[in-house]
C-alpha cells in the first residue's frame, strides 16, 4: 500500500509546530493546534462501471494532533479547496492540553492526487466560531528503492553431540527468534539433564526455523539467507525427502551477528525428492 506523510517546507514546518495559521483567545487563553499529522493508511480502488468513468484510488488518512487552550466541547473539520471533506469530529477537552485522533475518506475523484492541501478548522461547541486553523500538505512517499538481495553471513548451531532434542511448537514451515539464554531454554529439552551447547547472546542473534514432512527426511540445506529490503531477510532451505512413510520433523538453526532491531523472515522451504 502506497503511504502518504506529513510533508511540509522547513518555514512551513516551523510554522505548524508553534501556532496555527489563526489563533483566537477564548477564556484568557489562546486555542491552538500542534503536531498534526495526516497520513494514508487504506486506499480502495472505486470504480463506476455503470457510468463508464475511469477507476480511481479512494485514500482513508488518519489524522492526529494536539489542542490546548480550550475547555468544553469543540469541533473539528477537514476541508481541501474551500469543500469539506470531513466535519463534526466532536472533542471534550478538559485540561491544558488534548491529544486527538480521527479518520476521514472522502470519495472524490478529484482527490486522488499526488499532493494535497487540507485545511483543518476547529470550532466552538456551537458550531459557528472558528477558534483555531492550520494547514498541512500531504504528498506520496518516493517509490522504494531497488535493493539488491545481499548474503548474510551466518554460522549453523546444532545440538549434535549432546543428549539435548529440540522443543519446538507443532508449525508446518515457521521460524523463532531467539536472543536470550531463557529464550533459547524454552526450545531445548534433555532428559539426562544435560546442558545444551552455550551461545553468547551478547553477540549473537539465533534463528531457528522448522517444520516437518511427510516423508523421511534424508538431508536437509540451507540453499540462501538474504537481505532482500532494509526490514525483510529471505531464508531458503531445502528438505530432501526419501520415500520412507513417515512424518518427520526438521530444524535448521542459525547464529548471525546480534540484531538490534526486529526483521520480518520469509521463510521458504522446497521439499525435493530423493530417488535413488
Amino acid at each position: 500500500m502506497k503511504r502518504f506523510i506529513l510533508c511540509l517546507m522547513a518555514l512551513v514546518v516551523a510554522s505548524i509546530m508553534t501556532s496555527c495559521e489563526l489563533d483566537i483567545e477564548v477564556n484568557g487563553k489562546d486555542v491552538e493546534l500542534s503536531n498534526i499529522t495526516i497520513e494514508c493508511i487504506d486506499e480502495t480502488t472505486i470504480s463506476n462501471n455503470t457510468s463508464g468513468d475511469e477507476p480511481f484510488t479512494k485514500h482513508t488518512y488518519l489524522c492526529r494532533g494536539t489542542i490546548c487552550g480550550y475547555d468544553g466541547v469543540c469541533y473539528i473539520r477537514v476541508l481541501h479547496d474551500n469543500f469539506i471533506v470531513h466535519n463534526n469530529h466532536e472533542l471534550i477537552i478538559a485540561g491544558d492540553v488534548m491529544p486527538f485522533e480521527f479518520t476521514f475518506a472522502p470519495e472524490w475523484e478529484y482527490l486522488d492526487e499526488p499532493y494535497l492541501n487540507f485545511i483543518i478548522e476547529v470550532y466552538d461547541e456551537d458550531n459557528d466560531t472558528l477558534l483555531c486553523k492550520t494547514t498541512v500538505v500531504v504528498t506520496k512517499h518516493p517509490d522504494a528503492p531497488v535493493v539488491e538481495p545481499t548474503d548474510i553471513t551466518y554460522k549453523e548451531y546444532t545440538l549434535y553431540g549432546s543428549s539435548c532434542d529440540w522443543n519446538l511448537p507443532d508449525d508446518y514451515n515457521n521460524v523463532i527468534v531467539v536472543d536470550s539464554d531463557e529464550e533459547l531454554a524454552r526450545y531445548i529439552a534433555s532428559e539426562s539433564g544435560e546442558s545444551y551447547p552455550a551461545v553468547d547472546f551478547s553477540k549473537y542473534t539465533m534463528i531457528i526455523a522448522h517444520g516437518y514432512s511427510l516423508n523421511g527426511i534424508s538431508n536437509k540445506q540451507i540453499e540462501s539467507f538474504q537481505s532482500i529490503s532494509a526490514t525483510e531477510i529471505a531464508l531458503n532451505i531445502a528438505i530432501y525427502q526419501d520415500m520412507t512413510d513417515v512424518v518427520e520433523p526438521w530444524t535448521i538453526a542459525l547464529l548471525v551477528d546480534k540484531w538490534d532491531r526486529l526483521y520480518n523472515i520469509d521463510l521458504r522451504v522446497v521439499y525435493r525428492d530423493v530417488i535413488n
